[in-house]
């Protein structure tokens, strides 16, 4: 087995200039109203005047971030605590929907013979679920700290301020984290403070006082055609009779205020039925009419020029183009014992894989570099699989130490590194991350729709399967292989994300009020990363630092601000590569980033597969 490694540098050029973070600030009759609204799942090219003029509009007068970026894993939950902290996995430790907390509850002391933490041991668990995460996060878990850092929410609580965290369960609680126990329950600790606190979600409502009512006025939950449209149209008006005269109060007062209000749409939609289909359109509208809803109240209580609103997605999207069951063909491949073998564990996350292996069953580390190779080397073998990034990084040799590759390449051939994009955590990193390949130049006309063929890949090789998806009436670019794990409801045709490709990684992110610049495209990196800072900035707040010092990555965008200024130079693309030699196949896998200052944005990663010794 032969590695060859190299690091490339191109400039973008052009007068492109990048800028600092700084002081923000402005004379103002009261504080600020900021109102974080995110659409799951919206890609860039779905926001037009004819399918979403509000959004549309918003971009158009106030700021578009033209190059904005979802934090990789492309996946809900870690970009929801990305937001919620302008922090990247490494700091939050969230890196997907399932995810194996077993390890790290035991580091933090907890015991996994508790009734209610067993679910968390030798599985992963979906963290879309609002009381688990409670369970998780109680007293005899990750006590308060299931993020290792506070979240905007908690800044503006800190401040006095007012807060409401509404919409899509598992997302809005990553905004607001603490929780004690308190009668042998979970409940929020600053529940005493109702008044300037308002949460509501599909499976849980707070203050205590609220909570039922709240929750039985929810609508029921819908799967068929545009999916939990009322749910959405229930949250949002909560945002506009509730949260935005209780946010007015608040800045009346010398308060700031934050709403995040979280959308399960399109994205919801755009799993089921399929990107581009009438379902996923309409989706849209329901989503743009709920934006036009808050505006309006806005106006109607008289704090649009008091008030700052930004809309961003959490990820992008792509069309399923083939289902990996990876559990079941490592199983067949000998690298794993058995289907529900617990040496090693896969928590499937769509686009990306999550693998991790048993301490107990692989002691020492020949062992476990020894069984991580070679699951690299069946992975890296296939069409469908993406980047892999490793827990650790490669061993500085004396004959690499002129060499920056070594500053991104992983522990293990043909990897990179998680350091390399902010993926490293001592107590939660997976031993891989596997990213699937995205083809992003290919449409879903051949995959979208209940007559197209679908297919399936595990144990048993390729096989062929019904098409769930609905009827296609605007193709759409951008395919992806991806990992279901057990569930039967997705099929080729549908929509899915989680993948280190262009499609999923490149999301929608815009800004209007009074303290953002008018009619101005930003052409510099952005990405959810900077969310956190720039809500900060806006409101004055402290910056976000974490137990031991971990400190937000994110930048403030301060460019974007009407009164924003000051230069770090131009952003410089830069190029990391992994070539891989097996079986007489060269895989060559390139990391695409974007590097502004000290801080990376990953743009875009593509395998190249080819015989050995051929052209280049």
């Amino acid at each position: 087995m032969n590695v060859r490694r190299r690091w490339f540098v191109l400039g973008l050029g052009a007068a492109l200039l990048a800028v600092i973070p700084s002081a923000y600030s402005q004379t103002r009759a009261r504080p600020r109203i900021v109102i974080l609204n995110v659409w799951d799942g919206l890609r860039p090219d779905s926001v037009s005047q004819r399918d979403t003029p509000n959004l549309f509009a918003l971009a158009h007068d106030g700021v578009r971030f033209d190059r904005h970026h979802s934090q990789y894993p492309t996946i809900t939950m870690v970009n929801a605590a990305t937001l919620a902290t302008g922090a990247p996995p490494g700091v939050t430790g969230i890196y997907g929907d399932w995810q194996y907390l077993g390890p790290s509850l035991l580091m933090a002391g907890a015991s996994l013979s508790n009734d209610g933490l067993g679910i968390f041991d030798l599985k992963p668990a979906m963290l879309e679920n609002t009381k688990l995460l409670m369970v998780a996060n109680a007293s005899d878990g990750f006590n308060g700290r299931l993020l290792g850092i506070d979240t905007i929410a908690q800044e503006v609580a800190r401040e006095g301020g007012y807060v409401a965290v509404l919409g899509k369960e598992g997302p809005t609680y990553l905004f607001d984290d603490r929780v004690a126990t308190v009668g042998g329950g979970a409940d929020m600790l600053h529940q005493k403070h109702s008044d300037n606190y308002l949460f509501a979600a599909d499976d849980f409502a707070a203050p205590p006082d609220q909570s039922k009512a709240l929750l039985d006025a929810l609508p029921a939950a819908t799967r068929t055609g545009v999916s939990d449209r009322e749910r959405d149209a229930y949250f949002a008006r909560l945002v506009a009779e509730r949260a935005i005269p209780a946010a007015k109060r608040a800045t009346d007062e010398g308060h700031p205020a934050l709403i995040v209000f979280w959308q399960h749409n399109p994205d919801l939609t755009q799993h089921r039925a399929g990107l581009g289909t009438a379902e996923a359109i309409t989706s849209l509208s329901t989503a743009d009419d709920n934006l036009a809803k808050i505006r309006a109240a806005l106006a109607a209580n008289g704090v649009e020029n008091n008030t700052d609103v930004i809309v961003v997605s959490d990820h992008g999207f792509a069309t399923i183009r083939l289902r990996v069951n990876l559990g079941p063909m490592l199983v067949a491949a000998g690298l794993k014992k058995s289907d529900d073998s617990t040496d090693v564990l896969v928590a499937p996350n769509g686009g990306s894989d999550l693998i991790y292996l048993s301490d107990e069953q692989f002691k020492g580390r020949a062992a476990r570099a020894d069984r991580l190779q070679k699951i690299v080397n069946f992975c890296e073998a296939q069409e469908w699989c993406g980047p892999i990034f490793s827990r650790e990084a490669a061993p500085v040799s004396p004959g690499v130490r002129g060499n920056r590759a070594h500053l991104y390449l992983g522990w293990i051939d043909g990897t990179f590194a998680q350091s390399s994009i902010g993926l490293a955590s001592a107590t939660r990193s997976p031993d891989l991350i596997v990213s699937f390949r995205e083809i992003p130049d290919l449409d879903n006309s051949q995959f979208t729709g209940p007559g197209k063929l679908a297919f399936s890949i595990g144990a048993k090789g390729q096989e062929p399967g019904a098409n769930h998806s609905a009827e296609l009436v605007r193709p759409v670019k951008g395919a992806v292989y991806a990992d279901l794990g057990k569930s039967e409801n997705f099929t080729t045709g549908m929509g899915m994300h989680g993948a280190a490709g262009s499609r999923e990684i490149h999301n929608f992110g815009a800004a209007a009020g009074p303290d953002f610049k008018r009619h101005y495209v930003d052409l510099y990196p952005t990405g959810n990363i900077d969310i956190a800072p720039t809500i900060e900035e806006l409101l004055g707040l402290m910056p976000n630092v974490g137990p031991g010092g971990a400190i937000a990555a994110g930048r403030a965008l301060v460019e974007a601000l009407a009164d924003g200024h000051g230069s770090v130079g131009a952003p410089h693309a830069m190029t990391m590569r992994t070539d891989l030699e097996l079986a007489g196949v060269e895989a060559i896998t390139t990391l695409r980033v974007t590097k502004l200052g000290e801080r990376l944005y990953l743009d875009d990663s593509t395998v190249d597969r080819k015989p050995l010794g051929s052209s280049p």
